[in-house]
């Protein structure tokens, strides 16, 4: 018997938008965010500095970290769906958050001594 084609097209579209992650963090990399290609957390990062932080600004930056990583997912799963299926591929480059808000002006040294 003869596997349906278009439901094999069909399952390895799935599989490679399924792989597909975007990633973003904060110039220091004090907060790291990953997602998938439906926007979901597959991975989030935060360094022991930034638990110093007040929770207002913490919160920020996660929120702009998850909303460049969710955006370089869904860019790439679009170009791996419209490869799979033929169609011309753009790429429309991503930034990293703004996080200014985030990031001190001068940098706080942080050292550790043993």
């Amino acid at each position: 018997m003869k596997s349906d084609p278009i439901a094999a097209r069909n399952d390895r579209i799935v599989s490679a938008v399924a792989q597909v992650r975007g990633h973003a963090q904060t110039s220091g990399g004090t907060v790291v965010v990953e997602t998938d290609a439906y926007g979901t957390i597959t991975d989030l990062r935060i360094s022991p500095a930034a638990m110093a932080f007040e929770g207002e600004r913490l919160a920020r930056a996660i929120v702009q970290c998850h909303q460049t990583a969710r955006k370089q997912a869904e860019v790439e799963a679009n170009r791996v769906y419209a490869e799979l299926i033929g169609l011309a591929v753009t790429t429309v480059p991503t930034r990293q958050p703004d996080s200014q808000e985030w990031e001190e002006p001068t940098p706080t040294r942080i050292t550790h001594a043993v």
